[in-house]
C-alpha cells in the first residue's frame, strides 16, 4: 500500500469556517488573464452578493465551483485550460507556489505545496510513491460537490509547469488522467507530454528520477519565512489566535489581489470592522502599524532573498506603482529598495525564483 500525504483538518489550519474559500483565484487571477469580467462572471454564476466590489468574501465549495463552471462558458478561447494554466505559473506571483521552487526537489515541494493547497481553493493535494512513481492527485475537499473536469485539468498543468520552472528542465510526467471527455484531455494532452486516460482521480505520475531532480530555484532561506506566512493565512480564520497575527495573516492573503484595507481584512476575518479596530487596539496597535509591518518585513524579504524587481515587489504588497512603494521603503529603512537590495553588507541568501 503506497503511504500518502493528505493534509488533515489540522493541517488545513484549525479554521472555524474551514468551509469557505478565498474567490482570488477565480476573480482577481483567472478572470484577468481570460479577459473575463469578475462583475459579470460572479452575477452569471449566481453570486450577485459579491458582484460588486466584495470578492474577498469567502465562499462555499460548491459557490467556488460554480465560478470555475461559470469562467468555463464564458471564455473567449477554446483552449483556456492551458492557456491559464501556464500564465498563472509564469504571471503572477503567488506566495503559495514558494512551497514548490523554494524546495530542494520535487517530491520535498510537493509535500510541502500539499499542506497549504486548501489557500488557492476547495481542493486536496495528496503525493505519495506509488510502484516506485511519484504520484500527485487532486480532489474535491467535499464528495458531495464534485470538482469540475476543468479544474482537474487546469490542476496538473499548473503542477507541471511550476515544476518544470523550478527545475529548468522539461521534465514531462510518465501518466496522468482525469475525469474529462476526450476532448478535454487532448486539449492539455501537447503540454502535459502524454495523453491523461479517462480517470475518476486526477492525478499526474513522474518517475523516480525525476521525483529527486534538484530544483535550481532551492531557497531555504526564503522558503522559512514563506512557511511562516502560509501557516498564518491558515490560522486567519481561528479567532483563538492574536487579532494582529489574523490581520497579518489575512494581508498577505489579500495583498496580491491588491486589496490592503481595513473593510476588506475585516469582511475577509468575519468580523465588522469597528470589532476589528476595537480588538487591535485592545493588543496596544491598530491597523495601520500591522499593515506597515507586514508591508515592511515582505519587502526586506523579496529584496533580500529573492531576483523580484522593484515593479513586481510592489504588485504583491498591493501598491499602486514602484514610486509608491519606494516612497513607503525610504519611510522604513531611509534607503531606496535597489540601494538597500545592493548595499554590500547585506546578507542576501539565495537568489528565488518567481512563483
Amino acid at each position: 500500500m503506497p503511504v500518502a500525504y493528505e493534509p488533515s483538518t489540522c493541517d488545513a489550519g484549525q479554521m472555524d469556517n474551514a468551509q469557505t474559500y478565498s474567490l482570488f483565484m477565480a476573480t482577481d487571477v483567472a478572470c484577468r488573464i481570460l479577459g473575463v469580467d469578475p462583475q459579470v462572471m460572479l452575477e452569471t454564476a449566481g453570486l450577485d452578493a459579491l458582484a460588486h466590489g466584495r470578492t474577498e468574501a469567502r465562499v462555499t465549495a460548491s459557490q467556488y465551483f460554480d465560478c470555475w463552471n461559470t469562467m468555463a462558458v464564458l471564455s473567449p478561447r477554446p483552449d483556456y485550460v492551458p492557456h491559464l494554466g501556464v500564465a498563472i505559473s509564469r504571471g503572477p506571483v503567488i506566495p503559495v507556489f514558494f512551497t514548490l521552487s523554494c524546495a530542494p526537489d520535487m517530491e520535498t515541494g510537493l509535500m510541502r505545496l500539499a499542506q497549504f493547497k486548501s489557500l488557492l481553493g476547495p481542493t486536496l493535494m495528496r503525493v505519495f510513491r506509488d510502484d516506485g512513481l511519484l504520484r500527485l492527485e487532486f480532489d474535491t475537499v467535499d464528495a458531495s460537490v464534485p470538482m469540475p473536469p476543468s479544474l482537474d485539468a487546469l490542476q496538473l498543468v499548473v503542477a507541471v509547469e511550476n515544476i518544470r520552472g523550478a527545475a529548468a528542465h522539461l521534465i514531462c510526467p510518465v501518466a496522468a488522467g482525469f475525469d474529462g471527455s476526450e476532448e478535454d484531455r487532448r486539449m492539455i494532452a501537447g503540454h502535459l507530454g502524454v495523453m491523461p486516460e479517462r480517470s475518476h482521480a486526477a492525478y499526474v505520475a513522474f518517475s523516480p528520477e525525476d521525483a529527486k531532480r534538484r530544483f535550481i530555484s532551492e531557497n531555504p532561506a526564503l522558503w522559512a519565512d514563506i512557511e511562516s506566512d502560509l501557516k498564518l493565512q491558515l490560522a486567519a480564520q481561528n479567532d483563538r489566535w492574536p487579532v494582529a497575527e489574523r490581520v497579518r495573516g489575512a494581508l498577505v492573503d489579500l495583498m496580491p489581489s491588491g486589496r490592503t484595507g481595513a473593510e476588506d481584512v475585516a469582511l475577509s476575518l468575519g468580523i465588522s470592522r469597528s470589532t476589528l479596530q476595537r480588538r487591535l487596539r485592545e493588543e496596544r496597535t491598530s491597523y495601520q502599524a500591522v499593515l506597515d509591518a507586514t508591508r515592511r518585513d515582505m519587502a526586506i524579504r523579496y529584496l533580500t532573498k529573492t531576483t523580484l524587481r522593484a515593479d513586481e515587489i510592489a504588485s504583491v504588497l498591493a501598491y499602486r506603482d514602484a514610486n509608491s512603494f519606494s516612497r513607503s521603503f525610504r519611510r522604513w529603512t531611509g534607503q531606496a529598495p535597489v540601494a538597500f537590495r545592493q548595499a554590500p553588507t547585506r546578507s542576501k541568501g539565495q537568489a528565488g525564483e518567481k512563483a
